[in-house]
């Protein structure tokens, strides 16, 4: 407990009544009867009067349960003459909660008064890859894969697991900047007779991809509170980076190993829902864009480099949805 709060009880034990008086509900369920007169971002500024002697006092926003002020003082105040429309009605929604609250004796998340200048967020859920996979069905039943399993085939790897871990400064409760880091997976196997291309032999094997996408890049962050009692923000981001790249390839008992890397690009859009001032749950919904144009090819003894035509380059775009929780850290 911060002196600036200690102090704020103290006062509160000894001041007399005053008309049209404000009030400050502390976090430890102490009332103080004050005269509010200026609100920051994470602080409330009031004064007192004790024995005819005024004295002024400051709490931080996470110390506060709830504070109303009185609405026929705020045209007198000369930091209310400030205040926008928008600022106004969020003081009219804050005693409409203090009401609430008084009522069903359930604590509200005061948007304001989360706690944490670094936003860790973690999720994981699924991923799909946009690209058409029309020629590359078309080459695998070309060596002996049947139409339906090379469709099947193809429609296992493009779909996979999907994490993606964000590190965010907030500079202040609505806007941030910080790193962004994806990883995906996916594989898919066959197995049949297939033709090496020699016109006379035919060997019955498997064909198997492992494919790894990771992505590591600079963000930008924005979260705007929603809901009547603001548990809830609506998030975005947008980010750019690197891709990296790696195919695990084994055909007729041969290892391959793919691997690249390409400037990619992310966007988020999401919501979450605040369960402390501290933390909270969510889902986002994203879309990342890559293209390869260049690849390595090894099989542990030779690598070859190949530059990809046109037509050919390797589109890593997908859409992918996600849940997970996020942590505020640092305390402002």
């Amino acid at each position: 407990m911060k002196r600036n709060l200690l102090l704020a009880l103290v006062l509160a034990g000894s001041v007399t009544s005053l008309a049209g008086q404000d009030r400050i509900v502390t976090s430890g369920f102490d009332t103080i009867d004050c005269r509010i007169t200026r609100i920051t971002l994470n602080t409330v500024f009031f004064d007192v009067m004790t024995h005819g002697v005024k004295a002024s006092g400051r709490l931080n926003l996470k110390d506060v349960y709830s504070y109303s002020v009185m609405p026929s003082s705020i045209p007198d105040r000369k930091q209310e003459k400030s205040l926008t429309e928008g600022q106004k009605q969020d003081y009219v929604k804050m005693q409409e909660d203090d009401r609430n609250r008084e009522l069903n004796h359930a604590p509200t998340v005061v948007p304001d008064a989360r706690t944490g200048n670094l936003r860790i967020s973690l999720n994981g859920g699924l991923g799909y890859i946009t690209a058409s996979s029309d020629k590359a069905e078309e080459s695998l039943t070309a060596i002996g894969v049947s139409s339906a399993d090379a469709t099947d085939y193809y429609s296992d790897l493009k779909s996979g697991f999907y994490g993606s871990a964000d590190a965010i400064w907030l500079f202040n409760p609505r806007v941030g900047a910080g790193l962004r880091y994806k990883f995906f997976n996916t594989r898919a196997l066959t197995e049949g007779y297939f033709n090496p291309g020699d016109n006379y032999n035919l060997y019955y094997t498997t064909y198997s991809e492992n494919i790894y996408v990771s992505y590591s890049g600079v963000s930008l962050f924005y979260s705007d509170p929603a809901g009547r009692k603001g548990l809830f923000s609506l998030t975005s981001s947008v980010s750019a980076g690197i891709a990296l790249y790696r195919d695990e390839t084994d055909l007729l008992s041969e290892a391959l190993l793919i691997t690249g890397k390409a400037p990619g690009m992310d966007m988020s859009v999401g919501f979450e829902y605040w369960i402390t001032p501290f933390m909270s749950a969510g889902a986002e919904v994203s879309v990342f864009a890559s293209s390869l144009r260049k690849i390595n090819i090894t099989n542990g003894v030779e690598e070859q480099t190949h530059e990809l035509g046109k037509d050919e380059y390797e589109n890593l775009t997908r859409l992918e949805v996600a849940f997970g929780i996020r942590f505020y850290l640092w305390e402002k």
